[in-house]
């Protein structure tokens, strides 16, 4: 294992140790980057999948994730072919839902053996939702709590419903521009990533992806430049173009009413009121279905498709109240 910007402290007198690192790992074979931010090492693990397909975290999650380090060892993953973990020699046959799954369980186990725990909290948001469902059905050992942020159910009936509040919205608002464009694009599928793209810009001024702002102006606003590294913004760039061009047409496939049907550990959705990125009606209904020993659904009620980012006090209190109760 390689580490960079390193640090790693022990408090003799309290006898904890304190950690603040980003490193590069071999997962599936391939080098990979994660964060490690904990003012205890004794705390549970919380790792988080990013967003996407592309959208590498670490770089813009210390911020919002800060208050979370006093009682968790947080955990951060830029996956094969985004963020820090992008290369131009990743192979575009290995970018597969199965091979991100079986990447993040690699992962796992390789945390949990590293600091002596037997389970942690899985975090998967947007896109990081789809291999968090699949491997938290898969590997229910490994985990305390599976949590879902923007979570994915059914993509194909998900792209429709986004469509339709957005060019709803346009017509309320009489924003003819909007109106013309959407009726131009049309429904969902898309016959391309531009025409996907005109429709998410239109979802973003409607407040359908952040509440306050934009979604680009959120990240912007959350990059620490100890995190983003030297190539970070090309890297980031890259990545997210790569990632995407190479997954899109497996994400709009997925549907997890019929994929994953029983998560066998507690299962927390966090919702966003005005989620129409990935419309929160079908995580709900999704939840309503899915077989697991304890459901429930956390409200954000001033935030879209990124609640943890939103509201960060909301996202810690409910980690603090709903998932250490689950540590048995």
């Amino acid at each position: 294992m390689h580490k960079k910007d390193n640090k790693l402290n022990r408090d003799s007198e309290n006898n904890l140790c304190h950690i603040d690192t980003i490193e590069a790992i071999e997962i599936g074979d391939t080098q990979q980057w994660i964060a490690l931010r904990s003012e205890n090492t004794s705390n549970p693990i919380i790792l988080f999948l990013h967003g996407g397909p592309g959208t590498a975290q670490i770089a813009f999650s210390r911020k919002a994730q800060q208050t979370l380090e006093k009682d968790f060892i947080v955990a951060n993953w830029d996956q094969r072919g985004a963020g820090r973990s992008y290369s131009s020699k990743i192979k575009k046959d290995d970018m597969l839902i199965e091979r991100f799954v079986l990447d993040a369980e690699e992962l796992v186990e390789s945390l949990l053996k590293r600091f002596k725990q037997k389970q942690l909290f899985l975090v998967g948001h947007s896109w990081g939702s789809i291999i968090g469902a699949h491997l938290a059905a898969k590997r229910p050992d490994l985990l305390w709590a599976y949590v879902g942020i923007g979570q994915v159910a059914d993509m194909a009936r998900g792209e429709l419903l986004s469509y339709k509040f957005t060019i709803d919205e346009a017509r309320r608002i009489g924003n003819k521009k909007a109106v013309r464009e959407l009726e131009h694009i049309g429904e969902p599928p898309y016959v391309n990533l531009k025409a996907g793209g005109i429709q998410r810009k239109w979802l973003g001024k409607f407040g359908g992806q952040t509440v306050n702002g934009t979604a680009i102006g959120m990240v912007i606003k959350n990059i620490t430049a100890r995190d983003l590294g030297l190539l970070g913004l090309i890297s980031f760039a890259k990545g997210a173009a790569f990632s995407l061009k190479n997954l899109e047409e497996q994400v709009n496939s997925v549907n997890l009413f019929q994929e994953v049907r029983e998560i066998k550990v507690p299962v927390f959705f966090c919702c966003g009121r005005r989620d129409y990125n990935v419309p929160f009606e079908l995580a709900v209904e999704y939840l309503e279905q899915l077989s697991a020993p304890h459901k429930e659904v956390i409200w954000f009620e001033h935030s879209a498709h990124s609640p943890n980012f939103e509201e960060p006090n909301v996202f810690h209190e409910f980690c603090l109240t709903k998932l250490k109760r689950c540590i048995v």
